[in-house]
């Protein structure tokens, strides 16, 4: 047996073996409390942070445990968001299992040593479990070598606009690189060392220290000396490893402890339900959120669990359009307001800012303050919104962006009174006249030109579906032309329906979006006393904005009933054969426009990621002979928002390229079949030439994306393009 050898049940060389603590016994004591010391002090400091969290408002939750764990295991150990952007997904994949399975590997090392060895006089890591154990772990460490190598390609020559390019985090990864380095070295001196014993047999299953070892004999086959470099690469490797622990807290890599705590943590309301502030508790005085206090506990663990990959970037419709809203920076603002105020708290990480900002924790103002010589959580950028949650899909920890932003525009309305000129209007608006117009017509306006008479529910009392038109539908000539599709195909469904008519008033959905609270639970409990008048099975509407509000706003204030999108009820009427849109069917082939032959549709954000429905629209298209459906590069729950969502279609843009001026491009782009956006987070420019090939329409499903793409079409005089809703288009084939 080699000298040194401490195993005393792994004795026999020609039994493959986990020798632990070879050459550097004696060491053992010395290593675990310096180990015990470094974790005793990240620990520490985990718990600092956690007392900065815990000075937000409510508790972390730990009800739907089993859904908790399950989104731990889906998005942080299944990586399942990371994969969507194949080549950085598949390079965090090995960064990340590499790590995990050297870790894993550390600590079974550890357990065998220190318990089956000493305790049961037994060994763990031998014969066929040894050899699984050396050969996984080698090739785990090859996978964390080339996706670092990749990683550092990829933010040095690559340097995609979407990443935080600084020095950090290059040091970050050439931490991590000296780590496995240091330890593959450690490997292969270790058998240069006992080449003599094992080199031509079991020490081979470590192939890649093995491979390192034989490049070392050619240097020198002494063994005195690879043991004493073994030796000072051992306590160099501890050292690291210690260092590394200490720090975690400090670097990029503190998200590998974050991100995991806050999937566990996330929330588990609708993704389309906004949490409902209790506007008459007379103990309140604090709405929305305009100080650090303010934020929610899994607010400000946001702020620390962000991994700074930019995706929520890359996806932003208000980035892509050149406002100053980057979702990113909202949330690394909400951890730089953390460290700016630490030391108001009380358990200060910051003695600088202890210093500087001695301020209550009642008194610590978040919008607009300046840090470290930069403005956080800008107005401008608050406001540029459009509540698309296409930053929320693609954050591969769940932070909530939406909804923080939407708390902060709560505290600039409800409590500074300070909403943006155009929107504060039409909240008076809507105040005055019940819609954001302030349309003083009658809401059956839209009838005049429909060749029959509209049921209404103060003459029917009870139906099987009542159809809410919404304020779009009621006034806007473009939306008018859905409700009177929508009418048109119930009718000849034969479907048993009504309308409110004039007792229906705007629910004020886009005016909570757009901050003020007050304005929605005011119009919202007099609508649902309007719906419990009457008796009907099914409400459908053909705004998303409605749809999402009733079906998952209104159970908070005790308005519980079964809402459809009309896509959703339309797709149903034709699968059940009860209509056939089909031009040629119904003698209309000559009314068959060119356009209509070519079609892409457009999803909305809020029946799409608010929803998770996409495939009812579709399924009306493709439902109508001779339509050729062309999908855009964006499209499903990646789809580009068209602009005018979070209230924003009432208020003035400041963009540099308008969003959806952008995504009419998309929708040219897809329908001449050029190459498709690729998600590098680079604000492209669009083009003033944009020109179809051949007639086709946009194919809508939502009031708001109708007006913008409309807006954006005749902007850009885009010739031969028409923008319809998709009811539009099936009323006319039947």
């Amino acid at each position: 047996m080699p000298d040194g050898f401490p195993d005393k049940v792994c004795t026999n060389l020609d039994t493959p073996c986990r020798w632990t603590m070879w050459n550097v016994e004696g060491h053992e004591m010395y290593l675990y409390i310096l180990m015990f010391a470094a974790t005793l002090l990240l620990i520490g400091r985990l718990w600092i942070r956690l007392q900065i969290w815990r000075k937000g408002q409510g508790e972390l939750q730990f009800d739907h445990l089993p859904e908790r764990i399950g989104r731990v295991l889906k998005y942080a150990l299944g990586q399942s968001r990371l994969v969507r952007d194949r080549a950085p997904g598949l390079m965090h994949t090995g960064i990340f299992f590499g790590f995990t399975a050297l870790f894993i590997g550390t600590a079974l090392a550890t357990i065998d040593q220190d318990f089956f060895v000493k305790i049961l006089d037994e060994k763990l890591l031998k014969h066929a479990a040894y050899v699984i154990y050396e050969v996984a772990l080698d090739a785990f460490t090859l996978a964390f070598l080339g996706g670092l190598g990749y990683a550092l390609y990829r933010r040095n020559a690559l340097r995609p606009k979407k990443l935080t390019l600084t020095v950090g985090f290059n040091a970050v990864l050439f931490q991590l690189f000296l780590l496995v380095l240091t330890g593959l070295l450690l490997e292969a001196f270790r058998l240069a060392a006992l080449n003599d014993y094992i080199g031509d047999s079991w020490g081979r299953y470590s192939f890649a220290g093995w491979m390192l070892a034989q490049g070392l004999l050619i240097l020198s086959d002494s063994e005195s000396l690879w043991r004493d470099w073994h030796v000072g690469m051992w306590w160099f490797h501890a050292i690291q490893v210690a260092v590394f622990i200490v720090t975690l807290v400090d670097t990029p890599l503190k998200h590998t402890i974050y991100s995991p705590l806050n999937i566990f943590f996330s929330n588990f309301r609708e993704p389309g339900q906004l949490a409902k502030l209790d506007l008459e508790n007379p103990d309140v005085e604090q709405f929305g959120v305009g100080r650090l206090t303010d934020f929610r506990v899994a607010q400000l663990m946001d702020g620390d669990a962000c991994t700074e990959c930019g995706r929520c970037q890359a996806a932003c419709p208000a980035y892509l359009a050149g406002t100053p809203l980057n979702p990113k920076q909202i949330i690394l603002d909400i951890r730089s307001a953390m460290n700016l105020y630490s030391g108001s708290l009380g358990v200060g990480l910051h003695p600088s800012a202890a210093a500087d900002h001695q301020f209550n924790p009642d008194d610590m103002p978040i919008i607009g303050v300046e840090y470290q010589g930069r403005e956080l959580l800008s107005k401008d950028a608050l406001w540029a919104c459009t509540t698309c949650r296409a930053c929320v899909y693609e954050c591969p920890v769940l932070i909530e962006h939406v909804d923080s932003i939407v708390d902060m525009r709560r505290h600039l309305v409800l409590m500074e009174g300070e909403p943006p000129a155009l929107l504060g209007t039409t909240f008076n608006n809507a105040e005055r006249s019940g819609n954001p117009w302030n349309n003083r017509d009658s809401r059956l306006k839209w009838t005049e030109e429909l060749e029959f008479e509209p049921p209404i529910m103060a003459e029917k009392k009870k139906v099987d579906v009542l159809y809410w038109v919404g304020c779009s539908g009621a006034f806007d000539p473009n939306s008018q032309r859905t409700s009177r599709a929508v009418a048109k195909i119930l009718n000849a469904a034969g479907v048993d329906w009504g309308m409110l008519g004039d007792e229906e008033t705007c629910h004020c959905e886009w005016a909570r979006r757009g901050g003020n609270e007050a304005l929605y639970q005011e119009a919202v409990p007099g609508i649902i006393e309007t719906f419990n008048q009457y008796e009907f099975n099914t409400i459908i509407t053909h705004c998303p904005h409605c749809f999402n509000t009733i079906k998952n706003e209104f159970p908070d204030f005790g308005g519980n009933y079964t809402v459809v999108h009309h896509s959703q009820y339309i797709a149903k009427l034709i699968a059940e054969g009860k209509i056939k849109p089909d031009y040629s069917r119904n003698g209309s082939a000559g009314e068959m426009s060119e356009a209509v032959r070519q079609i892409t549709y457009h999803d909305s954000c809020y029946i799409g990621r608010y929803n998770d429905e996409y495939d009812s629209p579709r399924k009306m298209i493709e439902a109508i002979p001779g339509v050729n459906l062309v999908e855009m590069a964006r499209s499903r729950d990646r789809g580009l928002c068209c602009g005018g969502g979070g209230a924003q279609v009432f208020m003035e843009t400041h963009q540099t390229q308008p969003v959806n001026m952008v995504r009419l491009t998309e929708a040219v782009n897809a329908l001449n079949g050029d190459i498709p956006y690729d998600h590098t987070g680079a604000v492209r420019e669009v083009g003033t030439n944009v020109k179809l090939d051949k007639p086709a329409t946009i194919a809508t499903a939502c009031p708001f994306c109708t007006v913008m793409l409309n807006s954006a079409q005749q902007s850009m005089a885009v010739e031969d393009l028409v923008v319809r809703d998709v009811s539009e288009i099936v009323a006319e084939a039947i």
